[in-house]
């Protein structure tokens, strides 16, 4: 977590007075420790189900690996993680444990998906979904598509083609 003291030093190192206002109403509510305001401004930045107002924010911001993104320079950060701990008025300390999507999706940032995890376990909760595989086998479709006769296919088991399928009635 950057604490406003951090934000203050690095945004008065030029020393220019005004500092404060020259920045987006995101940051200045981050360095005011203001939660409520903080989840406002990202919930905007959101599409979100109208119909499901319990379900998933989904960030349509910037994204850095398939996670939403804020910021710029020395003081980026990970959209759901700044969720959150706006959640909670940036009272807790994270260090190094993760914040975890229970409902599996990187750019939720709901709050109330969202939960303390170390990286052991939000690892073995992503096997316990499978995710790994599901994008392995995306991928391998995708290279299949470009290049059918890349090396790393000829390990794989390879799918028959439409036309050598022989169905039940012809058998």
């Amino acid at each position: 977590m950057t604490t406003a003291e951090e934000f203050y030093a690095y945004y008065t190192q030029s020393g220019a007075a005004g500092w404060f206002n020259r920045l987006g109403p995101l940051r200045q509510a981050i360095i005011r420790c203001d939660g409520p305001a903080v989840l406002e401004i990202l919930k905007s930045r959101c599409e979100i189900d109208p119909e499901n107002l319990g379900g998933c924010w989904i960030w349509v911001g910037a994204k850095r690996s398939g996670y939403g993104f804020i910021g710029r320079g020395p003081t980026n950060r990970l959209a759901h993680r700044v969720a959150y701990e706006a959640a909670r008025s940036f009272t807790e300390d994270l260090g190094s444990l993760t914040v975890h999507h229970k409902c599996g999706r990187r750019l939720c940032i709901n709050p109330h998906h969202l939960a303390l995890a170390t990286h052991l376990e939000n690892t073995a909760e992503m096997f316990g979904r499978q995710a790994f595989k599901a994008r392995i086998s995306a991928l391998e479709d995708a290279l299949r598509l470009l290049d059918p006769t890349h090396p790393l296919l000829k390990r794989l088991p390879k799918p028959l083609p439409p036309e050598e399928t022989i169905s039940r009635e012809e058998q």
